[in-house]
């Protein structure tokens, strides 16, 4: 049996970033297996965010928007971001960048083989063989995992395709952040476009709810989107797909003494909006700073406060009930709170008298009633969800 100082389970976004904090000089003489069913490679995902300032992978930045748009079938507003940046990168350059980092590492050993199984005392069983570390962390999740989901879970799932036009049809510089003026079927959908250039541009049809769709259905949905648009004439030069739970469970990031669950897994995406790239740094460095000072990896980490947890599941509640489509939540929270306001919420930065004026402008009663029940609520598994 081998064994390691730290093994990191999955090579996602958390297994990445951490693998890319522990290439640091300080860490150097500690072992580090990562463990992944295959070495990423492929330009499979886009990772996107907002933030004033700079982050660890700000050489990997592709694209910047200053501008973004918030539009539904009687509202449509373009907000200058500043001092926001809407940023881009890609998940080729992601894996790239930090696969070539680890190459170069002699204390770091990476195989491609699928985990089975992790114990709580740090053996991880995979199909060849039995690794054991002092500190295990995992970040493998599979979206249809059912334990990890409550009533008032919802999947965040899309498609997207990377086009090209033979004529200028985009406007470079602004992010359509949400596009809500195609139909929402009773839920909520939207449309999200990133423009490379004035002819080149991810577009998007995402959709929150319980179920996924047939992929044909996606690419119906995403040409309807495009004659919408009116774009008839383009190639087609990428696709990505993606589901990301948003959920109100009590993801917890230390399971033993020596396991500890980082990423989704671990809580790191942000229940509401399933953002996690900034987040899940900023979680990161902390816990790699524990490393460094002797603490449990868990010491102090900048998690979700309480107030925040109740906010993001009073979303999901009235979302999963159907009472409201997300155009008539979405669009109203924009027009009368501004994208400023809105991506300090989201960020969690806001105070409670800011928090206030945004909660009275969604449907007072519902969300009311929902924020109560959230705060009364003990998230359980749902065994129904995905069966």
């Amino acid at each position: 049996m081998k064994a390691f100082d730290y093994i990191i389970a999955g090579g996602g976004v958390a297994g990445l970033t951490l693998s890319y904090l522990l290439l640091a000089p300080e860490y150097r003489q500690k072992s580090v297996l990562l463990i992944d069913r295959q070495a990423k490679t492929d330009n499979d995902k886009t990772f996107c965010f907002w933030e004033k300032g700079e982050n660890l992978f700000e050489n990997l930045v592709s694209k910047t928007w200053p501008r973004a748009q918030v539009k539904g079938t009687e509202f449509n507003k373009s907000y200058d971001l500043a001092p926001y940046k809407y940023k881009m990168v890609r998940s080729a350059d992601f894996y790239t960048f930090i696969y070539k980092q680890i190459a170069d590492a002699p204390n770091f050993t990476v195989v491609q083989e699928e985990v089975q199984a992790i114990f709580d005392n740090g053996k991880v069983k995979t199909a060849r063989q039995t690794y054991t570390g002092q500190y295990v962390f995992d970040s493998t999740l599979n979206y249809q995992t059912k334990r990890l989901y409550t009533p008032n879970t919802l999947l965040q799932h899309f498609k997207g395709l990377v086009i090209e036009t033979k004529e200028p049809v985009f406007n470079a510089d602004e992010v359509t952040y949400m596009d809500f003026s195609i139909p929402q079927e009773g839920d909520c959908r939207f449309g999200y476009i990133l423009p490379f250039s004035e002819n080149k541009a991810l577009i998007e049809y995402t959709i929150f709810n319980q179920f996924l769709l047939d992929d044909s259905e996606y690419d119906k949905q995403l040409e309807s989107y495009l004659r919408k648009l009116k774009i008839t004439d383009y190639e087609v030069l990428e696709t990505e797909t993606g589901v990301i739970p948003m959920s109100d469970y009590p993801f917890s990031v230390k399971r033993s003494k020596q396991v500890f669950q980082i990423g989704i897994k671990g809580g790191f995406a942000k229940a509401s909006t399933g953002y996690s790239f900034l987040r899940t740094q900023r979680i990161l460095k902390k816990l790699a700073q524990n490393l460094k000072e002797g603490k449990s990896p868990n010491a102090d980490l900048p998690l979700q406060k309480k107030r925040f947890k109740n906010y993001d599941a009073t979303l999901l509640r009235v979302l999963a009930s159907g009472q409201f489509t997300g155009e008539e939540i979405f669009t109203e929270l924009f027009k009368k709170n501004g994208m400023h306001l809105m991506f300090k919420f989201l960020d969690e930065e806001t105070t409670v008298a800011e928090e206030l004026k945004i909660m009275s402008t969604t449907p007072i009663k519902s969300f009311a009633k929902a924020f109560v029940n959230s705060l009364a609520a003990k998230p359980k598994a749902h065994s129904k969800f995905l069966s």
